[in-house]
C-alpha cells in the first residue's frame, strides 16, 4: 500500500523537474533571441529539442524491459555528450575560426623581410666608385636551439674559431632564458666575410643542422674606391638616429640621390614543417626590383686625378691652408672634376660648393664683360690710372705693381689686372645696372647644384650699398662667392654668354640599364650677348700672352685665363696683412672652351716676399700643368692657326686633283712636303691628322728641323721626323707662306 503510494509522488517530482527544464530552456532561447547572441541560441534550441525529445520517449519507458530500459538511457546519455561536442565544434567552426586559422598560420608559415642592395655609384665613363660588398651576421634561433645537443656541439666548435670572439660559456648559459621567453633571434657574430662564412658553414653541413636553428643573415658593406679622391663628392652612409635600422646617405651625393640608391624592402612568406623547415611550392615567386638605383656622375676620373695630383703638390709646396678646385664644361655646366685640401681637417664638407671666399681679381673678368656687354666701354678704349693710385671716399686704391702706371687700355686694364683701372670702368655703371649684372651672374643665389648643403649667398642687397661697394666689388672685393659661383659665372663669360646651372649626376639607371633619370644642361638665363663673350674670350687670351697670367702659356696650344690676389678679410675687420687667396680661372681652346678650371690657394706662401703669393706665381703654373695633362689624355688637337690652316688647305686641293681612298687612308700624289719650322708639335700632328703618316717628333719647344724637308714629294712617304728647340724663331711671314708651298709636283702614276 505504502509503495503504491509512493510513486504518484515520485511521478509528480520527476514532471515538476522535466518542466523545470524545458521553461529553463525556454527561456535561454527568448534571452538569445532577446540579446541576439546567435550561437547561443543555436546552442538552446538544440538542447530544448533534445530534452521535448528525451522527455517525450520518457513516456513509454514502462512498455521497454529493464535491458531496453538501461540501453535507452544509454543512447540518451551519448546523444547529450554527443549534442554537447557539436555545439563545441559549431563555435570552433564559426566563432572562434579567426583565432584558430590564425594559430595554424603562426605554426605552418614563415616570413623574412628581403632588403634590396644600395645602388652603386660610376663615375661619366663606368669606373665604379662605390659600391657593396657582401658580410654576413651570424644568428641562431634559441627557441629551437636549446636542448639540441646537436645545436649545442656545433656551437662549441663554431666557438673555436678564431674570428669568432664570443665568450663560450656565457652564451650558452644565457639560452636557456632566451628560450623560456620563446625568443626567436640570437646575434653570435657581426660581419663575416665569404672565407669565415664558409668555414661556419662546413661546420653546420657537418652537424645537418637547417637553416632556422644557427643561420646567416646577409648585410651589406659599402665600400668607397680611392676614398680620399672622391669622398668629399660621394659623401657617406651613416644612420639617422640611434633608432635607424638602416643606413642613410648623411652627405654627399649618397644624401642628395639617397631615394634612389636605397634598395627598398619586401616581406617573402612560404610553409615551413614541424622542424621549420621550407616547403617547396609550386607556386611561382613574384620577382620584384627591389635593389636601389645606379648613380652615373659627371665626375671624370682622368681630370679627377690630374686636378689632385697637381693641385696637391701646389698645396704642399706653398703650404696653403686651403686649395680649392673645379674642372666645368662651360657648354653644359657639367662638374668634371672637384678638389678642396685642407691642414687641418675637421668635419666632412666639399669647399667649392660650401665655402665662401672674396674672389679678388678674377672677379674683374665678370665686371669686364658686363661693361663691354652694356657698351659702357671697348676693349681699346683708354683710362688715365695715373701714379696707380685713386681715392674714393677717404680711401685709397692702389695698384698690385709700381711699373703699373698712365694711359692704359681697356684691354691692358684685364691683362695687367689693374685696380684702379676696374675702378674707372665701374664707375661707368649706375647701382641699378651693376647690382643687375651681378644677380644675372648668380651671386644673389644659390647656382642649384645637385648637391645638399650650398650655401646661401650673403652679399648685401643694393638697398644697403655705401658708396665704397661698388668701388670695392669693381676689383673682387667687397663680395664673396662659392668656388662653384664664380666658376659658373665665369663659364657664362666664355661658353657665349649663357649661364648654366651646375650638376654633379649625369643619369639615374636601374640593374637592367634602363635610364630612370637623366639629367640635361639647364640654361637658367643669358647674361651677356655672343659677341661680348667672343671678345671677351680674346681678351683672356691676351691675359694669358702678355699679361699677368703668362705662366699660365701652354706651347703651341692658346689658352685664356685671369689670375687673382685677393686679400682675405680679419674676423676683426679689415684684411690680414701678409695672407692673401692666390687664384686663377682659365679655360680651353680659346675659340670653342670645353674647358674651363678654376684654382684657388689660401694663405701660400706664408712669410715669403708678396711676388710669391700671388695668382701669377700660385695658380697659373698648375693651370698650365693641368691643361698640358689635359691635351695628351683627350688628344685634344689645337685651333688652328693662320698658318697651319693654309697648308690644310693646300692639302686638300692636292686631295681633291690626286682623289682620296675611301676604303683606307689618303693618298697623296702630288703633295709636297711643306716647311713645319716654328710649328709647334701639336700644330704638325693636326697637319697630318688622317694622312695614314707617322710623325715622330724629338725634343721640346717649336719645330726647329724636319725629315724630309721642305718640297720633297710626299707620295710613299709614311713617316715624319721633326726636332723642337725652344730657341727656333719663325722669320717666314704668314703670307709668303702660300707662295713657298703653292708649287706642287708633277703627277706621279700609282703603280
Amino acid at each position: 500500500m505504502e509503495n503504491n503510494r509512493a510513486l504518484p509522488s515520485g511521478n509528480l517530482l520527476l514532471n515538476i523537474l522535466k518542466a523545470l527544464v524545458v521553461a529553463l530552456n525556454i527561456g535561454a532561447v527568448g534571452f538569445c533571441i532577446l540579446r541576439k547572441e546567435r550561437f547561443l541560441l543555436i546552442y538552446a534550441t538544440l538542447f530544448l529539442l533534445f530534452f521535448l525529445f528525451a522527455f517525450h520517449k520518457s513516456a513509454y519507458e514502462r512498455e521497454f524491459s529493464f535491458f531496453g530500459s538501461r540501453a535507452l538511457l544509454s543512447s540518451r546519455i551519448v546523444l547529450f555528450f554527443f549534442l554537447l561536442a557539436v555545439c563545441r565544434l559549431i563555435h570552433i567552426q564559426f566563432k572562434n575560426s579567426l583565432t584558430y586559422s590564425g594559430i595554424i598560420k603562426r605554426q605552418s608559415d614563415a616570413r623574412y623581410d628581403q632588403k634590396g642592395v644600395r645602388g652603386e655609384i660610376f663615375d661619366i665613363g663606368g669606373k665604379n666608385l662605390a659600391y657593396n660588398i657582401a658580410n654576413y651576421d651570424l644568428a641562431m634561433d634559441p627557441s629551437l636551439a636549446w636542448g639540441n645537443e646537436t645545436v649545442e656541439k656545433a656551437l662549441r666548435e663554431i666557438f673555436d674559431l678564431e674570428f669568432i670572439s664570443v665568450d663560450r660559456e656565457e652564451f650558452l648559459a644565457s639560452l636557456e632564458s632566451l628560450a623560456r621567453n620563446n625568443r626567436k633571434y640570437k646575434l653570435i657574430a657581426r660581419s663575416l666575410d665569404e672565407k669565415q662564412r664558409e668555414a661556419v658553414s662546413r661546420i653546420l653541413k657537418e652537424h645537418n643542422l637547417g637553416k632556422n636553428q644557427i643561420y646567416f643573415r646577409e648585410t651589406g658593406e659599402r665600400v668607397y674606391y680611392k676614398k680620399d679622391l672622391y669622398q668629399s663628392v660621394i659623401g657617406y652612409l651613416g644612420y639617422a638616429d640611434d633608432l635607424s635600422p638602416d643606413k642613410t646617405g648623411r652627405f654627399g651625393v649618397e644624401r642628395t640621390y639617397d631615394a634612389y640608391l636605397q634598395g627598398k624592402s619586401i616581406r617573402r612568406e612560404f610553409q615551413v614543417d614541424e622542424n621549420r623547415r621550407k616547403i617547396p611550392s609550386m607556386a611561382p615567386e613574384m620577382q620584384k626590383q627591389i635593389n636601389g638605383k645606379n648613380i652615373y656622375l659627371t665626375i671624370d676620373s682622368d681630370i679627377q686625378t690630374i686636378l689632385r695630383e697637381e693641385v696637391e703638390k701646389q698645396f704642399q709646396q706653398t703650404e696653403s691652408e686651403a686649395a680649392y678646385a673645379v674642372a666645368m664644361d662651360p657648354r653644359s655646366g657639367r662638374i668634371l672634376a672637384l678638389v678642396d685640401l685642407y691642414v687641418v681637417k675637421g668635419s666632412l664638407r666639399n669647399g667649392v660648393l660650401q665655402d665662401q671666399v672674396e674672389p679678388g681679381s678674377i672677379f674683374k673678368s665678370v665686371i669686364m664683360s658686363a661693361a663691354l656687354n652694356e657698351k659702357l666701354v671697348r676693349p681699346q678704349d683708354k683710362f688715365d690710372i695715373g701714379n696707380g693710385t685713386l681715392t674714393r671716399v677717404d680711401h685709397t686704391i692702389r695698384e698690385t705693381t709700381k711699373t703699373l702706371r698712365g694711359v692704359i687700355t681697356a684691354e691692358e686694364v684685364l691683362a695687367r689686372s689693374s685696380n684702379t683701372g676696374m675702378v674707372l670702368v665701374g664707375e661707368k655703371f649706375s647701382r641699378e645696372t651693376f647690382g643687375d649684372y651681378l644677380q644675372k651672374f648668380g651671386f644673389y643665389e644659390r647656382t642649384g647644384v645637385d648637391f645638399p648643403g650650398e650655401l646661401q649667398p650673403v652679399n648685401l642687397p643694393l638697398k644697403n650699398w655705401n658708396l665704397l661697394t661698388k668701388v670695392n666689388m669693381s676689383f673682387g672685393q667687397g663680395i664673396v662667392v662659392t668656388p662653384i659661383q664664380m666658376a659658373t659665372a665665369f663659364s657664362a663669360v666664355v661658353n657665349g654668354g649663357v649661364l648654366y646651372r651646375p650638376y654633379l649626376v649625369d643619369r639615374v639607371e636601374d640593374e637592367n640599364r634602363v635610364v630612370i633619370r637623366r639629367n640635361v644642361p639647364r640654361p637658367r638665363r643669358r647674361v651677356i650677348n655672343s659677341d661680348t663673350s667672343a671678345t671677351m674670350r680674346s681678351m683672356l687670351e691676351l691675359t694669358v700672352q702678355k699679361g699677368t697670367g703668362t705662366r699660365a702659356k701652354v706651347d703651341g696650344f692658346p689658352v685664356g685665363g685671369k689670375t687673382g690676389t685677393g686679400q682675405i678679410a680679419s674676423r676683426k675687420g679689415g684684411y690680414l696683412p701678409d695672407d692673401y687667396l692666390a687664384s686663377f680661372i682659365g679655360f680651353f681652346p680659346v675659340d670653342q672652351p670645353r674647358y674651363v678650371i678654376l684654382l684657388m690657394f689660401v694663405k701660400p706662401n706664408r712669410g715669403k716676399r708678396i711676388e710669391e703669393k700671388y695668382g701669377g706665381a700660385v695658380a697659373a703654373p698648375v693651370f698650365a700643368a693641368i691643361a698640358k695633362r689635359l691635351i695628351k689624355v683627350k688628344s685634344i688637337l689645337p685651333e688652328e692657326s693662320p698658318r697651319v690652316q693654309e697648308i690644310k688647305n693646300i692639302e686638300q686641293v692636292a686631295a681633291e686633283i690626286s682623289g682620296v681612298n675611301r676604303a683606307g687612308r689618303r693618298r697623296i700624289e702630288r703633295m709636297k712636303m711643306p716647311d713645319l719650322t716654328g710649328l709647334s708639335p701639336q700644330e704638325v700632328i693636326n697637319i697630318f691628322f688622317d694622312q695614314g703618316i707617322e710623325v715622330k717628333i724629338e725634343g721640346t719647344g717649336l719645330v726647329e728641323s724636319q725629315s724630309p724637308p721642305p718640297d720633297t714629294a710626299l707620295y710613299g712617304v709614311g713617316e715624319i721626323k721633326v726636332r723642337l728647340s725652344h730657341e727656333i724663331k719663325l722669320d717666314i711671314p704668314v703670307e709668303n707662306l702660300g707662295n713657298i708651298l703653292s708649287d706642287l709636283a708633277e703627277p706621279k702614276k700609282v703603280p
